[in-house]
């Protein structure tokens, strides 16, 4: 069978979805039904009570019409709500009817062509959500998907992934991005420095939410056109930018005249829908960027350090082992290690700059285990963060077979991010 990946950009009202196919070296997105103007597939679902069978996406605007049913809709914006949703006798919390969203959608895409394999999907949201991320969790053990063929990103991250897959004199120096949203306007800007052979990209961010609101698109867009035409005067005078993308429904080519030759005026200007989910398709086929690379991915989200532990040679020098890779989203902090001691109750945990190589040190003592000869204490040690500030190393007394029994102990050291 043919191997194919997936970029799904996951939002509260609608889905994007992407596919890369092996034998295409760009990844392609699914159209909305007869509108090829937009990918936007909504978060809407249906149930066919004569079929027993859910619809989703596009096809539910025509079945909802042709059968008796029940509609679904604003899945992700109830997610946090404790009501179900009952439909012939079946209870459905709304954590359980988004799984079922993504499922069906993924499995449809799969259906129309019997030759592809699932092998890889990377999903890109807003916003990190607990709840979501847990239904993310269980869509990927429902797909069959290992850990290493699933991966959540930030839009950050998967804006930055889309970046670094074009041609690289697009990104030869910054390069912005105004997504116009429901919501409003935001602005991302990738700048790139050397530090020796290391390239550090840093992504920025920032909320013009209250200077440029969605609701002017509705009221005078010549007045806007003119307004977003000085911002991006001002922004464009900040530093040398080689790339502007435009994202968002609040984009289209009825308004944007006079900001378009001031973003043009030396520069590549693209606009598109779709940039996250193909962002995240490159990331699920091709894997990150920054792996395998000597470069770092600085944004606001990410944890700018690596977790590891010293660990001594036969020569007496000490080698640093990580356990959780950094330059990435606190949420995908994480990873686990065994460790046997010798002679000691001491480990040496070790925090490494991602950027600077500096490294900080910090001494665990266990205590409680009991006398055991050397390299018979065997430990687990694990890398779990709270959120962007906060986190633990976790400890396990595993213990040595049936010689040495584990005492079932678990020890926590807690640590700040960024202090």
């Amino acid at each position: 069978m043919k191997e194919i990946y997936l970029g799904l950009d996951l939002c509260r009202k609608n889905i994007q979805i992407s596919y890369f196919r092996e034998d295409r070296q760009e990844p392609e997105s699914i159209y909305q039904l007869n509108n090829t103007e937009t990918y936007q597939l909504p978060n809407v679902m249906f149930y066919s009570k004569e079929e027993k069978k859910w619809y989703v996406g596009n096809s539910v605007s025509t079945i909802r019409f042709q059968k008796d049913g029940v509609i679904v809709e604003d899945v992700m914006g109830n997610i946090d709500s404790e009501e179900h949703v009952v439909i012939e006798g079946g209870s459905y919390t709304y954590e359980a009817l988004l799984l079922i969203l993504l499922k069906t959608h993924v499995e449809e895409f799969l259906a129309r062509s019997e030759e592809y394999c699932l092998c890889g999907l990377t999903v890109t949201l807003e916003a990190y959500h607990p709840r979501v991320y847990e239904v993310l969790g269980r869509l990927r053990e429902e797909l069959g998907l290992p850990e290493d063929s699933f991966y959540i990103m930030s839009h950050e991250n998967a804006f930055f992934q889309y970046v670094m897959n074009q041609d690289e004199k697009l990104h030869t120096n910054s390069v912005a991005m105004f997504e116009y949203g429901h919501e409003g306007m935001e602005y991302y800007r990738i700048d790139k420095k050397h530090q020796g052979n290391t390239k550090i990209f840093y992504l920025s961010r920032l909320d013009m939410k209250k200077e440029l609101p969605y609701t002017m698109l509705f009221q005078d867009v010549e007045e806007l056109d003119k307004y977003f035409a000085e911002i991006a005067r001002v922004k464009m005078k900040e530093t040398y930018i080689s790339t502007v993308y435009l994202t968002g429904p609040g984009f289209n080519d009825k308004w944007i005249e006079e900001s378009t030759r001031v973003l043009c005026d030396g520069r590549r200007v693209f606009m598109g829908q779709n940039i996250y989910t193909k962002g995240a398709c490159y990331h699920a086929k091709r894997g990150a960027y920054e792996a395998e690379r000597d470069c770092v991915l600085c944004t606001e989200g990410s944890i700018p350090f690596d977790i590891g532990v010293s660990i001594g040679d036969t020569e007496g020098r000490s080698q640093f082992y990580p356990i959780a890779i950094g330059g990435r989203e606190w949420y995908n902090m994480k990873g686990k290690v065994t460790l046997y001691l010798d002679d000691t109750n001491r480990i040496d945990m070790v925090y490494r700059d991602k950027v600077t190589k500096e490294m900080q040190k910090e001494i665990i003592e266990i205590h409680g285990l009991p006398k055991r000869p050397p390299k018979t204490t065997k430990l687990s040690l694990e890398v779990e963060l709270y959120d962007e500030k906060m986190g633990a190393i976790v400890i396990r007394d595993v213990g040595f077979g049936k010689i040495y029994p584990t005492t079932n102990k678990i020890y926590r050291k807690e640590f700040s991010i960024g202090q």
